[in-house]
């Protein structure tokens, strides 16, 4: 579903992460019971044992995975990796993994890093566990294109989800040229996958588990997968073209909806690992209609502050934070169930499940309080797939601040003119974050004038800087972690 960028373009979050080691293991492997008495992906669960000296913890079935708290509470480890078989990856996994992940201490905020590596069969969930550690982006693809969509990268192409006929290109070594699709945008952007290996594409428009609309609200082709997970793009003539692009690359379904949902073993999620060469992906299991989530972790990616599996676990934190200031915090920890998002459509369910932690009052009547709906909603439901020590990034060119924390000491600078509007306003409030790569000095935030910094947050594995007004280029801020 289509989302207008208004809301989350003024609360965003900035930070850097800096490397870190939070507990007595750096990474947990969490494999489902029945995926790990299969050879073929016990060797998943082998491969990513071996390149993360990694534990390897067993939970049988989604429902369960509360038994795997006790080992998370001794291990607390910075990554948690779920390893499952298509038929147990679903959205009962991603519901109730969000919130155990939060249940490792006590604050209520994420305590891991976590991602989910599946796959339309074993050998692409060994692929997935077998990528490097590091990769940069340089060549993209979008579908949400302009005249500027393709500036600076080393090569790329973007269609226009709004304009069926638009479609920018640039050839490694070429410079960057607006075509015509000739009214088939289905076969453009096949030719210009096929054509062109890009590292990262990021989406829009309507979607389900088994398509992808290519132009928003009309039906001007698509993409779709066959029975063998298969990605093809297929115009509205029904003309089949293939794609045929596995060059690696992460996927960001930012505004789709439902298309990050494995609700069968070949869906949209399960092909683009299987035939798009995805080795990280992540988007929504249910509608969007709010896409806090969505649209964040593509700000703090494509700013260059983080990697990509960072920006998920961040905009998931910055939410939390968000909805520390609705009803005294309770909808931080209101607890849910993959059974209150229904078939992932029924929001009004969901709205009467949950009623009462979502009014307010307004001029002595009660209404929705629509930003706690949206902020809930969002909490748990959007999935990562891949390995989340993977760390794809942006160049370093594009970052728009650096965040520099050393013991207690944390000095933010900005590379570029920023405004954080109102300070307080959590619509407006921009927070800076970082992760950190040791335990804290202390639990409290003050300013260079030693006053403390009112609604920041210092855990044990970020810190969170409520920060407002006009910065310009090359100007620090300077605070420091207190008892």
């Amino acid at each position: 579903m289509n989302y207008t960028h208004t809301f989350v373009a003024t609360c965003l979050a900035a930070f850097l992460v800096a490397p870190c080691a939070w507990g007595a293991v750096d990474y947990v492997v969490a494999v489902e019971k029945g995926t790990d008495a299969d050879p073929a992906w016990h060797a998943v669960v082998d491969a990513l044992k071996a390149k993360h000296a990694a534990e390897v913890l067993v939970y049988d079935g989604n429902a369960n995975l509360h038994a795997l708290l006790p080992g998370l509470k001794v291990a607390k480890p910075k990554y948690v990796c779920f390893v499952t078989k298509p038929e147990t990856a679903g959205r009962d996994l991603v519901v109730n993994a969000a919130q155990l992940l939060r249940q490792i201490d006590d604050d209520p905020y994420g305590d891991a890093l976590w991602g989910i590596i599946t796959g339309y069969d074993a050998a692409d969930a060994l692929r997935l566990a077998k990528t490097p550690k590091g990769r940069e982006v340089r060549r993209t693809a979008t579908s949400m294109g302009s005249d500027g969509a393709l500036d600076g990268w080393q090569a790329g192409f973007a269609s226009d989800e709004a304009n069926k006929d638009n479609f920018w290109q640039k050839k490694p070594g070429g410079e960057k040229e607006k075509s015509s699709t000739g009214g088939d945008p289905a076969k453009a952007l096949a030719q210009a996958f096929n054509t062109i290996d890009v590292d990262y594409f990021v989406t829009s428009g309507h979607a389900t588990q088994h398509d992808w609309q290519i132009i928003y609200n009309r039906n001007e082709g698509s993409l779709r997968h066959d029975d063998e997970a298969n990605l093809r793009f297929m115009n509205p003539a029904g003309a089949v073209y293939p794609m045929k692009s596995a060059s690696p690359k992460i996927y960001l379904a930012a505004g789709n909806c439902l298309i990050g949902h494995v609700d069968k073993r070949a869906c949209m999620a399960t092909s683009w690992i299987h035939s798009g060469g995805v080795e990280q992906f992540c988007g929504y299991t249910c509608v969007t209609f709010f896409g806090f989530m969505g649209w964040g972790v593509k700000s703090h990616l494509e700013e260059a502050r983080c990697s990509f599996a960072e920006a998920f676990y961040l905009q998931n934190q910055m939410l939390l934070w968000v909805l520390s200031h609705k009803k005294d915090g309770a909808l931080m920890r209101q607890a849910l169930t993959p059974d209150d998002f229904g078939n992932g459509h029924n929001v009004q369910a969901f709205i009467q499940a949950h009623v009462k932690e979502l009014v307010k009052s307004k001029d002595g009547k009660l209404a929705l309080d629509q930003e706690a709906l949206g902020f809930l909603w969002d909490r748990d439901i959007v999935a990562f797939y891949g390995d989340p020590a993977e760390r794809v990034t942006f160049p370093d060119e594009r970052r728009s601040l650096v965040v520099d924390v050393k013991d207690d000491a944390v000095a933010v600078t900005f590379r570029r003119d920023m405004n954080f509007g109102a300070l307080g306003d959590v619509k407006s409030a921009r927070p800076v974050m970082a992760l950190l790569a040791r335990p804290p000095a202390g639990t409290k935030l003050v300013d260079a004038k030693g006053e403390v910094v009112a609604d920041a947050v210092v855990n044990d594995r970020f810190v969170l800087i409520p920060v407002a007004g006009k910065h310009v280029a090359g100007e620090t801020l300077r605070y420091r972690i207190v008892r």
